[in-house]
């Protein structure tokens, strides 16, 4: 991987799709390809990214990223904190039950739920996306079984 000195022509998508909050991946090309050159701009990205991403994944690659460009913060190396989603069970019952309220289900329909879940709070609904992975919709219906 070479870096480059200039700024990239498509800085102001890059940015956006930075700043996407919905969709963990797109946030990742955005790393991936702000990587690839040393300007103030990425540089400004990659480190709000390495600093406050919720998930894990981009946080790590513009860490990385960032590291490979030797971008400080006050003076200091940039740290790469534990993972921290920094959602409580409180949080994800809050809207859990703002989306049972919203749906008004009689009885629970997962496809409606995450529909409606995603709308109420996509950033929520990436960050767990990412961290259940494979058991998203395990986690949704035994978190949706044990609201109150």
């Amino acid at each position: 991987m070479t870096i480059t000195q200039t700024e990239p022509s498509n800085i102001e998508e890059l940015k956006t799709k930075a700043n996407t909050k919905d969709n963990w991946k797109i946030r990742l090309e955005a790393v991936t390809e702000l990587a690839n050159y040393d300007c103030q701009k990425s540089r400004y990205i990659l480190t709000k990214l390495a600093s406050n991403d919720r998930v894990f994944a981009v946080k790590e690659a513009a860490f990385n990223a960032a590291q490979a460009m030797g971008i400080t913060k006050k003076g200091l190396p940039l740290e790469l904190k534990r993972k921290d989603i920094r959602y409580s069970s409180k949080d994800f019952a809050k809207v859990f039950n703002r989306v049972k309220r919203d749906t008004q289900m009689a009885e629970f329909d997962l496809a409606v739920f995450k529909k409606q879940f995603q709308i109420v709070s996509p950033e929520m609904y990436d960050v767990m996306q990412y961290e259940e992975q494979e058991n998203f919709d395990l986690w949704i219906t035994s978190s949706y079984a044990s609201l109150r």
